[in-house]
């Protein structure tokens, strides 16, 4: 017999789980009716319609880091287009807030106070399509008057509007010559032919169309309404003058494996038709599995979190909700509550860029250089989402999301960010053996997180708060690899050495490609005085020093890392490298006499595999080390530049090699991600995979910090 003595009680979110596992534990196997069967298809299909405990921001008094709201995003785009009154029409790639100074703000963090909202700035880029010419422009919005116009190089390569797209396939689907060749293909319903829109990414070796907004689109097409189109690709690519609204030309497209495309007038007329679907409404009804069984999620007695505006205060952590075009979801003024101190630890935390450099070398694929944060906005690629389905969670709570269109009118998203509480497993667990007791405490967590579809990619991004003062950051990508047309694949052919055939041929194959994320983390660990230390793992001497005379002594070394050159650093698997963030060196902790601060964990490091030497890595030269460390400027917040043009952390580095990192307001860049050599698994729509990293105290607290999270004593007798 086993009695379990629980010796609290509490509503928890674990207890309905904890019951359900007992009450399947006690049960017999059922075999399900067809009946039965047909309810829990049912079950899934209405998952997202059940009733669910939502919340939604309400109209607190706003504070200086909201997002712009959308009569501010109104009154923005207003204001600028009577300054260009004589400019018949303008193209507002974006207009979001300029956020104030952190020497305003970083007196009110630190002191865990709210600010006075004293100014509001909008921030805008926009384009005159008739000369071609761009312009960053500030808008004061609480005296209602444009404050600075900032004429820029011609060429300079603004982000795309988030509905330009519609533009360009409309220019694509009008062409007589695509509608040529699709009907060469046997294809003439143009209503199911979907133009795939994409930044030109390198014109080094098309000169004619350097300092042009060139879009490369590649063509898909579906077979009925709702068809899988990425199974569909056509052999030609269409390059489309944006602004002027002009086809410029139609290239062929290597369409067998190898360099040569077709010579023929209308390029390769083969088609693949053969459908590879995931949509449930194009699959046979007896195609899904009977025996999967629903699993529920309650939290009795609602959030452990509250909400007022954009502020969330969870157990003890605090942080503000902000939210961007370009970078989505951004964390500021994170701080947590150590027994009645409240201690800061970062002042903003946000995506910096996500760089997707497709491997394939045969032209055009060269040119599939992807910047998806810099080029086609994080945050206005965002998806609503849903409860039960994106968000399973007891109470959930969800932020909408206003963004700006290519006219400066505001755009709201519904449900963009999600925020929940879930159960992931055990955080504690001890068993006394002397007397038979097991201490358990379940594992409670405060996720945020939001989607972006950025073409045939989905991403779901996670920042995740712990009870143990852990922060995890993590990126589940989703969606369809990247798929190319390939005529013909025989078994006596040689094997691609650039990707994977994913289908039957004529049908389609899959580019070798990476993903590098870099975030920017502004640390304010115990204050505005920090530095970074590299930290490795290595034998204490050779065996038989006097240290180490049996050759099993292992020590970290730290190495401060004291300028921006030194600190351009790679993860090293050898020495379990790490990067430990000190608040005030002065201050030792006062057991391990050791600074105090964080470290961030690499789970997922990467490394750029295009040769340094290649014309096209200046561009992305921002992601060839692991770690930067950067002394705080203000408005360096894209790892790449702002415009992508061979700037951003390289250019600054070099600018200040040898600027003072120890003891001072820094910034540290990490760079992660994941090479991808396509399978057929991955065919029509991918498994989730979670890339990220941590930051965890290390010697920070006390003790840990979740030793007062309750739990179970389990009393074990025969």
């Amino acid at each position: 017999m086993v009695k379990l003595n629980f010796s609290w009680e509490r509503k928890f979110l674990t207890v309905g789980i904890l019951m359900s596992v007992i009450s399947q534990r006690n049960s017999t196997e059922v075999n399900n009716s067809p009946e039965d069967m047909a309810r829990i298809g049912n079950w899934f299909n209405n998952l997202a319609n059940r009733p669910t405990p939502i919340s939604r921001p309400t109209a607190n008094p706003r504070h200086p880091l909201d997002p712009l709201t959308s009569p501010e995003i109104r009154l923005a785009s207003q204001l600028i287009r009577s300054y260009f009154s004589t400019v018949p029409i303008l193209v507002f790639c974006t207009v979001t807030l300029k956020e104030p100074p952190k020497s305003d703000l970083l007196p009110y963090f630190l002191s865990d106070t709210t600010p006075p909202l004293t100014s509001r700035v909008a921030f805008a880029s926009v384009i005159n399509p008739l000369t071609q010419t761009g312009y960053e422009i500030l808008v004061d919005l609480l005296h209602k008057k444009v404050t600075s116009v900032v004429e820029l190089e011609p060429g300079t390569p603004l982000m795309f509007a988030m509905d330009e797209g519609v533009d360009i396939r409309e220019v694509v689907l009008a062409d007589p010559n695509v509608q040529a060749r699709m009907e060469a293909m046997g294809l003439t319903n143009m209503s199911l032919v979907f133009p795939l829109p994409g930044d030109f990414g390198y014109a080094g070796d098309r000169p004619e169309y350097l300092g042009k907004r060139i879009s490369q689109v590649f063509i898909t097409f579906q077979i009925v309404p709702h068809d899988n189109y990425y199974a569909h690709q056509v052999g030609f690519v269409a390059i489309v003058d944006i602004l002027a609204k002009k086809m410029l030309a139609i290239e062929e497209l290597p369409t067998h494996l190898g360099f040569a495309v077709s010579q023929a007038p209308l390029g390769d007329t083969t088609a693949p038709l053969t459908m590879h679907n995931y949509d449930p409404t194009l699959l046979p009804p007896d195609f899904f599995r009977k025996d999967v069984r629903p699993i529920q999620f309650t939290q009795l007695g609602g959030p452990s979190y509250k909400v007022s505006g954009n502020k969330v205060d969870w157990q003890k952590f605090s942080f503000r909700v902000g939210f961007n075009a370009r970078e989505g979801l951004v964390l500021h003024h994170v701080n947590y509550n150590d027994n009645g101190a409240v201690r800061p630890l970062l002042y903003r935390a946000a995506l910096s860029e996500l760089f997707v450099p497709y491997g394939d070398p045969r032209p055009p694929y060269h040119r599939k250089m992807i910047y998806d944060a810099g080029k086609y906005g994080i945050g206005q690629t965002a998806v609503s989402l849903r409860p039960n389905v994106d968000c399973k969670a007891g109470s959930v709570y969800f932020f909408d999301a206003v963004v700006s269109n290519k006219a400066g009118l505001p755009v709201t998203i519904p449900s963009a960010i999600c925020m929940y509480e879930d159960d992931v497993g055990v955080l504690m667990k001890k068993y006394n053996a002397k007397d038979r007791r097991a201490y358990t405490v379940r594992k409670q967590r405060l996720v945020l997180t939001f989607t972006s579809s950025v073409g045939n990619y989905d991403y779901e991004w996670r920042w995740i708060l712990h009870q143990d003062a852990s922060i995890r950051m993590e990126v589940n990508l989703q969606g369809i690899d990247a798929p190319v047309f390939l005529a013909s694949f025989n078994s006596d052919d040689p094997l691609p050495k650039h990707g994977t055939v994913l289908t039957g041929t004529p049908g389609v194959l899959a580019p070798n490609h990476q993903h590098l994320f870099v975030v920017r983390l502004d640390t304010e660990i115990d204050g505005n005085e920090n530095t970074v230390a590299m930290t490795d793992v290595v034998p204490d001497g050779p065996t038989g020093s006097p240290q180490n005379p049996y050759g099993n002594g292992i020590t970290a070394i730290p190495t401060i890392l004291k300028t921006p050159s030194l600190a351009r650093t790679n993860a090293n698997a050898v020495t379990s490298r790490s990067w430990h963030i000190y608040g005030n060196l002065d201050k030792k902790h006062p057991y391990s006499h050791t600074p105090m601060g964080y470290h961030l964990i690499a789970g997922n490091p990467i490394h750029l595999m295009m040769n340094v030497d290649s014309p096209l890595h200046a561009e992305c030269a921002f992601v060839d080390y692991t770690v930067w460390v950067t002394s705080y400027e203000e408005d360096q917040l894209y790892a790449g530049g702002r415009y992508l043009n061979n700037s951003g952390l390289p250019e600054w580095v070099a600018a200040a090699p040898d600027s003072n990192l120890v003891g001072t307001d820094i910034v540290l860049w990490h760079v992660f991600g994941v090479t991808h050599i396509p399978v057929v698994e991955d065919f029509p729509v991918m498994s989730s995979e979670t890339v990220g990293f941590w930051l965890k105290p290390v010697n920070f607290f006390l003790t840990n910090p979740a030793r007062d999270v309750p739990g179970f004593v389990h009393e074990i007798r025969n």
